[in-house]
C-alpha cells in the first residue's frame, strides 16, 4: 500500500532518456502546431468581439474614431486588432511551450 509518506522527492533517482534527432525534431512540430492553432482560436475569439476590443482602443483618445479612407480598412483593421490580442493573450502559451522543449536539456546548474 502506497501513502503520500512512502514518496521521497530529494533522493530521487534521474532517469536519462535521449531521443535521437528526428524525434526532437518531432517534438518541435507537435509544441508548434499547437501553439499555432492555441493562437489561431484566441485571434477568432477576439474577432468575434472585436467591436468591443475597438472600444477599448479608442478610450484613450477622445473625438477620434476608427475610420476607413479605402473599402475594407476597417476589416483589414479588425483582422489586425484581433490577431495581436490573439497573440497577446496566446504568448504565455507559446512561452510555456518553448520552456517545456528546452527544460530536458538543461541541467539542474542551468
Amino acid at each position: 500500500m502506497v501513502t503520500n509518506s512512502d514518496f521521497n522527492f530529494t533522493n530521487n533517482k534521474t532517469v536519462t532518456l535521449e531521443l535521437p534527432f528526428s524525434e526532437h525534431i518531432e517534438e518541435l512540430r507537435q509544441r508548434i502546431f499547437h501553439t499555432f492553432w492555441i493562437i489561431l482560436l484566441l485571434t477568432f475569439i477576439a474577432f468575434l468581439d472585436v467591436k468591443l476590443l475597438v472600444k477599448i482602443l479608442e478610450l484613450p483618445v477622445s473625438n477620434v474614431k476608427f475610420f476607413q479612407t479605402s473599402p475594407g480598412e476597417y476589416f483589414i483593421s479588425t483582422v489586425k486588432i484581433s490577431f495581436y490580442t490573439g497573440l497577446l493573450f496566446g504568448s504565455p502559451f507559446a512561452i510555456g511551450q518553448i520552456i517545456l522543449f528546452l527544460l530536458p536539456g538543461l541541467t539542474k546548474k542551468e
